[in-house]
């Protein structure tokens, strides 16, 4: 395949796998994250660079929200919200069951809700995005491993940002305000 038929396939998967989410578990997640207390995003690997994205704009919005793990990332209890990238790791499932001990609500992005990581949450929201190859439920990708379900998290929670500013009122120019001023970005092509 050359690089325009590689394009047009991926596009294709990527429109598969975010127009077949059901909407109700997006309103879920909407709502879980505008009440809860802190919102705290773990995944492992690629799915922590969307995790880190996703929670870099929540922050700007204003919410209190972290990446597990992190150094400043405070400890979680009732009120709160875990989302978890992928869920189909040990370690994430441990986190899980650590958060549903505190108290928090549990949610997973996940292509297997009937998994034993989905039967622990709250609720899930399901990108059918390929994890492994060949498993059933999963769309199928000419891309390696999970590469289209890490790709599809990133775009989806891109959008679930989109959906909170329009529920909450938020502007990008409120976020932009909250953008961090140590990076210089807030003066480029100013000079």
């Amino acid at each position: 395949m050359n690089y325009s038929q590689i394009v047009q396939s991926v596009l294709q998967e990527h429109k598969q796998v975010l127009t077949d989410v059901d909407e109700r578990e997006i309103d879920r997640l909407l709502e879980a994250i505008t009440k809860a207390g802190c919102i705290q995003v773990f995944g492992m690997g690629r799915m922590k660079c969307a995790a880190r994205a996703f929670i870099m704009r929540l922050m700007h919005m204003g919410f209190n929200a972290h990446i597990v793990f992190d150094t400043t990332c405070p400890s979680i209890g009732k009120g709160d919200l875990l989302i978890v990238n992928g869920a189909c790791t040990g370690v994430s499932y441990f986190v899980m069951e650590l958060a549903k001990k505190a108290g928090a609500e549990v949610c997973a992005i996940t292509a297997h809700p009937e998994s034993k990581w989905g039967k622990l949450c709250d609720f899930t929201v399901r990108l059918k995005g390929q994890v492994n190859p060949g498993t059933a439920g999963e769309i199928p990708s000419i891309q390696p491993m999970a590469a289209l379900f890490e790709q599809t998290v990133f775009v989806f929670e891109d959008i679930v940002i989109q959906m909170l500013m329009a529920k909450t009122g938020i502007t990008a120019e409120q976020m932009a305000l909250r953008h961090t001023n140590l990076d210089g970005y807030m003066e480029f092509n100013k000079e």
